[in-house]
């Protein structure tokens, strides 16, 4: 088989595997509504006064502190959690219903050639999230907003704490995935001092990332798989 052939047949095998991917994200919504609309019609229509729906909000939040201050055995911490489980799940499958997450299919997929109807830039993934509403990556693209971005409030704020040419050289290195000679030709220094404020930076937000979790772990608080691998593979053993 010539490699034009060998080429046509894996873009026809890419195509299907999106497509496949596509008819799953649209299937998982379809799942979604019919879940909702099922819950709907299997709720009572009774309509309650807001002032009775905020009363029996209150007394729930007044119910889960009083368990809470009265936990003394492991009985009872199961309850709270219990009870703090119940409601992460409720919080969960609300945002499920009002909340669409990207799959596996690209922004680019599926997009028009055809630049003298649709001008090329409007097809791009940048154009796409500001048309879905999606703003943040916009408004914080810069140097000294990226700390927005991050969603883990200890990362952000060590992000935030850096120096000026530190985030200038982070920015482009991390999100814009420059290389140490494109950003040295940027700012006027040598690749050499890039890749040294590089290694000098990362070695501080490496730093206060494990002081941080070192802190989560003393108080309790469980660490997803990615956390523990990066505490395990930072800390020496003794």
């Amino acid at each position: 088989m010539d490699k034009d052939n060998l080429d046509k047949l894996e873009n026809e095998q890419l195509d299907e595997e999106l497509l496949y991917a596509l008819e799953s994200e649209r299937q998982q919504l379809l799942e979604n509504e019919l879940e909702q609309e099922l819950l709907r019609q299997s709720r009572p229509v009774i309509p309650e006064a807001p002032e009775r729906k905020k009363l029996k909000r209150e007394l729930e939040r007044e119910a889960l502190a009083r368990l809470e201050d009265s936990a003394r055995n492991e009985d009872d911490f199961m309850q709270v959690t219990k009870w703090w489980d119940r409601l992460d799940s409720n919080r969960e499958r609300k945002e499920r219903y009002h909340e669409v997450g990207r799959s596996d299919v690209p922004l680019e997929w599926g997009a028009s050639k055809q630049t003298v109807i649709i001008p090329k830039p409007i097809q791009h993934a940048y154009w796409k999230q500001i048309l879905e509403g999606e703003f943040l990556d916009v408004i914080f693209d810069c140097p000294f907003e990226m700390h927005e971005l991050v969603s883990d409030e200890d990362i952000s704020k060590a992000i935030l704490d850096l120096k000026d040419p530190q985030k200038e050289i982070l920015f482009y290195l991390a999100i814009r995935q420059y290389s140490c000679q494109q950003v040295a030709c940027i700012r006027g220094q040598s690749d050499r001092n890039i890749r040294k404020v590089r290694d000098t930076l990362l070695r501080k937000l490496q730093k206060k990332a494990l002081a941080a979790l070192e802190e989560r772990i003393t108080k309790g608080i469980s660490l997803s798989q990615q956390e523990k691998d990066f505490v395990r593979q930072s800390v020496p053993e003794s």
